[in-house]
């Protein structure tokens, strides 16, 4: 026996109807039969329609969430409209009719996750085999599902069923035996993730990621989608938005590609993924967290192909550039960059190591991770679960005779004072620490427990960076108000004198820039030389204030002195230079 569900009729033409005849034919027809018997408001039709429309949420799902109807009253004219039975259950027999549902699918050789994707069960009761949906199927499954129960000789009785009487019914692979959590099919997951449209989705999702110039894929899931965003030039863009059922097949792929474990839901993995994308070779790291609505998963693309950088191309004056150098060339010593993550240090201390790479010096590096690979220079990834800390890193690299040595971060005393030793040593070191200031990294060194006097005689420079967002070259235009700008300038910092009369530039947008008014990043710094004069404030003990007082730093500090510099060039905004120096 077939079952004839309502048919969605083509709307009148809208050029022909009143605004809210047309409204009422553009809507789902529950949603306008809804409407018609006044069981749910114009209003809640019209955000129903909404969400349907923007997130891809059904109806019903969509109407429960606004509060628009409770639940039994709403799928009672469901059943009703539709012509198809509500089922509910006694409490009794649900546990009967759980069991029966996880042995049918088996039977049917369907997995538990696309059922409870689709929103239906099939299990037997009173006799008889029942198709339960959560909404009328798409015909597609709905075929998928009949062919399975013929082919056993079953002949399927749709009913329709509450979303709270589906979570108690489904067989979604979420019950448990003595606390333990019961895998999901994985056979059925794998093969969903080697399905052509999940590859073709998901390699699209990273070939996207690579034209727009992303650092980081998010794929975030909720209860009725998932979003995937990528982060551009240090912002978040949304990419696409996808119905919830393909997220398991996704993230199935994701994790098969980067050798994690699909059936584990439970915990936090990392993993990595190596791959040609766009025709460029791609390190991918991998990051999947068990949040509420389903795992969310962060994908860091590193480009193994690291292309020479100067300078200049950082955005490092020509003063900053010279003592940057300088520094390179000393034969002891210790040089830290410090900024929050994302702020570029990793590429600044890069451009160093490139720059003393003249096959005259051993250079070794110890990372977490190494980000970039660089030929002529030895480097090591730390492992803690092996016990191979940067400090235990630090110990064996001494032993190869190495000229220079960059420590990916300075995380605790023992890290720091194994580097100064080395610096002290006739190493070079290059290191980073997490501080808002280029002083801040002596405070942060004296916190952990080096004594100053060690601080003072190992230093040789301090830098603290940023980024800001440049200008789009294609679509940037004159400014031609710019007391905006000026005024909020001087609400920073209390004058805008410094770049009055200046050319300053606004973002406007483009197709070159996706709109944003921004294209590619830029480095703002302040460099501090330590020189016999502040080596001994240091050993002193002086603090931050007092050192910057007697420096003559600018009032305003070094990197908004140096993003104003770009600003005045007509590279950045006011804005962007405010929003990166907090």
């Amino acid at each position: 026996m077939s079952l004839a569900f309502p048919v969605r009729r083509a709307a009148a033409d809208p050029a022909a109807a009143t605004p809210a005849a047309a409204a009422a034919a553009a809507r789902d027809p529950l949603i306008q039969a809804l409407v018609d018997a006044r069981r749910i408001s114009d209003e809640a039709a019209a955000r129903a329609s909404e969400l349907q429309r923007q997130l891809g949420i059904p109806p019903t799902a969509g109407l429960l969430r606004l509060n628009a109807i409770a639940e039994g009253p709403l799928y009672r004219f469901y059943a009703d409209w539709a012509g198809v039975t509500l089922f509910e259950a006694d409490a009794g027999d649900q546990a009967a009719i759980r069991r029966s549902a996880e042995s049918r699918l088996d039977a049917m050789h369907l997995a538990a996750a696309w059922a409870e994707a689709k929103g239906f069960a099939v299990f037997e009761h009173a006799g008889a085999h029942h198709l339960a949906m959560r909404d009328l199927l798409d015909p597609q499954v709905r075929g998928v599902v009949d062919r399975k129960a013929a082919g056993l000789g079953w002949t399927l009785q749709p009913v329709l069923v509450t979303p709270s009487q589906f979570e108690a019914l489904r067989a979604s692979g979420a019950a448990t035996a003595n606390g333990t959590e019961v895998g999901s099919d994985i056979k059925t997951l794998r093969e969903l993730a080697e399905e052509g449209p999940t590859i073709e989705l998901v390699n699209g999702i990273l070939s996207k990621a690579v034209t727009q110039r992303a650092s980081d894929i998010h794929i975030e899931p909720t209860e009725f989608n998932f979003t995937v965003r990528t982060r551009i030039d240090g912002e978040m863009v949304v990419q696409t938005v996808q119905p919830r059922e393909k997220f398991d097949a996704v993230s199935s792929r994701v994790k098969i590609l980067s050798n994690l474990d699909i059936a584990e839901r439970r915990l936090p993995q990392d993993g990595r993924i190596n791959a040609r994308v766009n025709g460029e070779s791609f390190d991918i790291r991998v990051s999947v967290l068990p949040a509420s609505a389903g795992e969310s998963i962060v994908l860091r693309l590193l480009r193994q192909e690291r292309r020479p950088t100067h300078l200049a191309d950082l955005g490092m004056g020509e003063a900053h550039a010279r003592l940057f150098e300088a520094w390179s060339h000393q034969s002891n010593g210790i040089v830290l960059v410090t900024g929050p993550t994302g702020s570029g240090k990793s590429t600044t201390l890069y451009t160093a190591l490139e720059l003393s790479n003249d096959q005259s010096r051993k250079i070794i590096t110890v990372e977490d991770p190494v980000e970039y690979k660089i030929p002529g220079i030895t480097q090591l990834q730390v492992n803690a679960d092996i016990g191979f800390t940067f400090a235990s890193a630090l110990r064996s690299i001494l032993r190869h005779d190495p000229d220079m040595i960059l420590v990916g971060e300075i995380r605790d005393e023992e890290t720091a004072r194994i580097a100064i030793q080395s610096s002290l040593t006739g190493h070079l070191v290059y290191s980073t620490l997490h501080t808002n200031s280029a002083l801040g990294a002596v405070t942060r060194l004296v916190d952990m427990g080096v004594e100053p006097f060690l601080i003072a005689a190992s230093l040789r420079g301090l830098m603290a960076q940023r980024l800001v967002r440049r200008l789009c070259p294609q679509c940037a235009v004159p400014d031609e108000q710019p007391e905006q700008a000026l005024g909020a300038l001087a609400a920073k910092w209390g004058s805008g004198a410094q770049l009055a009369g200046q050319g300053l530039r606004r973002a406007v947008g483009c197709a070159h820039c996706s709109g944003t008014g921004f294209y590619g990043r830029v480095a703002i710094y302040d460099l501090i030389d330590i020189d016999t004069a502040t080596a001994e404030m240091i050993a002193k003990g002086l603090g931050e204030e007092e050192m910057a007082r007697r420096l003559r730093l600018p009032s305003i500090g070094g990197l908004a002195a140096s993003g104003l510099q770009l600003v005045a060039e007509g590279v950045t905004t006011v804005a962007e230079v405010i929003r990166a120096t907090g």
